[in-house]
């Protein structure tokens, strides 16, 4: 990995289970090619944790992660952090599909019953809700997520 700009909610760490490793939970807005420091402005607001989704499809599970609403908010942020990163920007999807990361699934061919309990885990924070007050510039590296820079929201 490398370095991305991100949303770093207010979360205690998830318990490991068998062959599925929690990652420090966060949300991507945007993944970078090297780290850059950028302003904008843009309003706090507040997002909502929704259904437990399997990344990058249920059938390939790699991640287990919740979807995030408000898209709208999620989205406009995306944007302005897109067209002031300009060539530091990599994207490999085209697709936003905002969503909170919790769990690397580590398991060649996970079945159901392998996944189960970090799925219930994870579904305890469905419709948990906070406010976005700043983005980060996160090094990814190792796993770590480790916030280099943070770009505070207005109120």
């Amino acid at each position: 990995m490398g370095y991305i700009y991100g949303i770093l909610p207010p979360m205690p760490p998830l318990r490991p289970f068998e062959g599925i490793t929690p990652v420090k939970p966060h949300i991507t807005l945007v993944k970078l090619k090297r780290p850059v420091k950028t302003e904008l402005r843009y309003r706090q607001f507040v997002v909502r944790l929704g259904p437990v989704v399997l990344l990058p499809s249920v059938t390939k599970p790699r991640y287990i992660a919740l979807k995030v609403e408000p898209y709208g908010e999620l989205a406009a942020l995306r944007t302005l952090l897109l067209a002031s990163l300009g060539e530091a920007v990599e994207e490999r999807y085209t697709e936003f599909k905002p969503h909170l990361s919790v769990y690397a699934i580590r398991l060649k061919h996970p079945t159901n019953e392998d996944l189960a309990p970090a799925i219930e885990e994870t579904s305890k924070y469905v419709g948990t809700a906070f406010e976005v007050k700043a983005i980060h510039l996160i090094d990814t590296t190792g796993g770590v997520y480790l916030s280099l820079y943070t770009l505070p929201l207005y109120a």
